[in-house]
């Protein structure tokens, strides 16, 4: 089985498989990261008495999983 990634190349399932582990795993790591490393917006969860979740937070986890969502679907192809 093989996907179309770009015109003319064709990704194996493994492969295609590990770019998908990888784009999600890196997703997650940039949230996490943005999260660890600023403080943008308001608290909109207090987790403990010096952590949160802030708006800014899941405005990264949005953005950063809706590319790995677009980058999914486009080694997946066509539906």
């Amino acid at each position: 089985m093989v996907c179309r990634l770009v015109e003319g190349s064709a990704v194996p399932s493994l492969r295609r498989a590990v770019l998908i582990v990888v784009t999600w795993a890196a997703a997650t790591l940039f949230g996490l990261a943005f999260a660890e490393l600023t403080k943008v917006g308001p608290v909109l969860v207090v987790l403990t008495a010096g952590h949160g979740i802030h708006v800014g937070d899941l405005v990264a986890f949005g953005a950063a999983y809706s590319a790995a969502a677009l980058l999914t679907r486009q080694v997946l192809g066509p539906a």
